[in-house]
């Protein structure tokens, strides 16, 4: 099998530092058989609907199993089953739930374009050849999506179409993908990294409400200078995603209140699957900034996600709006040593 031949090089040439992959294989797919696993790899195979029609197979598990914080890899047939549509043809699980694959007819090798997103999982860049056997090309529909790498030939004739694409579903994540990276010409590098993107592994590092308003000076200031966030953060000596950090803020500015000095664990969270918001310029008093934290924190506690917006007196404020809202609370906590009565934000 060719995911196992990948993932066997990848173990034999320590492809992914620090990291060891253990595998088993099974016919049957149900909770009980996933259960001692972090990921759940569905190859090439007749057709995404054989899988979903498969009496040998849950798809209720399958969901169960994603939404729950695990992860799904599916290639090929498996990219089919695992996409929200198949355009035309039939519905699949939907672990990827905002993804619709288009189903072309063509075998053979053909070229895809590693994206920025791409270049970052895989340490590198450009237009690499695949071997190709009638697997989706993919778009977004009603959601956010990262996309690992595009068709970067015509002869689908979807050029510019998602070849790799992560999406998330509930606590979980899902990658999608459309070549075979398994086979030859093979990429064990790649195939283990959509996996370990796909199991999203978090240490239980924690850190502090000192540590966290440090950067969130750091936050503030990086936001008004350039418009934008940063990529990332960097706390206790990792890297933490925004949507991390916004559950960071969230619980910091909750301690900071009560004068409570309990590390905080750094957890795993999906970002916004569709950020929006529209609110207007003005102030937002102590109390209700605390209710939103609280908020904050029992939503992506629920849904393993940060939320698109959070409602506020002045409207829905964005997600990203959010994260520099509660920086710029943790770091008048850094500077002064207490929260602020109140918080001035603009849209």
């Amino acid at each position: 099998m060719g995911i196992e031949s990948a993932l066997k090089t990848a173990n034999t040439n320590h492809l992914v530092a620090g990291y060891n992959f253990t595998y088993a294989t099974s016919t049957v797919i149900n909770s009980a058989t996933l259960a001692p696993y972090d990921v759940l790899a569905m190859p090439g195979g007749t057709s995404g609907l054989n899988y979903i029609s498969s009496n040998g197979i849950s798809g209720t598990a399958i969901k169960n199993f994603v939404a729950n914080g695990k992860g799904y890899l599916g290639i090929c047939a498996g990219a089919y089953s695992g996409s929200y549509y198949v355009n035309g043809m039939y519905y699949g699980w939907g672990v990827a739930p905002h993804v619709i694959s288009e189903h072309p007819d063509q075998e053979g090798n053909l070229t895809v374009q590693i994206t920025s997103a791409g270049q970052q999982l895989f340490g590198y860049g450009g237009i690499i050849t695949m071997a190709h056997y009638n697997g989706p090309a993919m778009y977004a529909s009603g959601g956010s999506i990262v996309t690992f790498a595009t068709y970067a030939d015509n002869i689908l004739g979807y050029k510019g179409y998602g070849a790799i694409i992560g999406d998330y579903y509930g606590k979980g994540r899902s990658v999608l993908v459309g070549p075979h990276p398994e086979l030859d010409p093979q990429y064990p590098d790649i195939v283990a990294k959509l996996i370990l993107w796909a199991a999203n592994p978090t240490t239980s590092t924690t850190t502090t409400t000192n540590q966290i308003a440090t950067t969130a000076s750091t936050v503030k200031t990086f936001y008004e200078t350039n418009k934008r966030l940063p990529n990332y953060v960097t706390l206790s000596n990792q890297q933490v995603t925004l949507p991390q950090y916004l559950y960071l803020l969230a619980k910091s500015t909750i301690q900071a209140n009560s004068g409570s000095t309990t590390p905080i664990t750094i957890s795993k969270v999906n970002p916004a699957s569709a950020p929006t918001g529209n609110f207007k310029s003005g102030n937002i008093m102590k109390s209700e900034y605390l209710s939103i934290a609280q908020s904050l924190i029992t939503f992506i506690n629920t849904n393993g996600r940060a939320p698109n917006y959070v409602t506020t007196s002045l409207g829905k404020m964005s997600y990203n709006t959010t994260v520099y809202f509660f920086s710029k609370i943790m770091s008048f906590y850094k500077t002064n040593n207490r929260l602020p009565n109140y918080v001035s934000i603009t849209p």
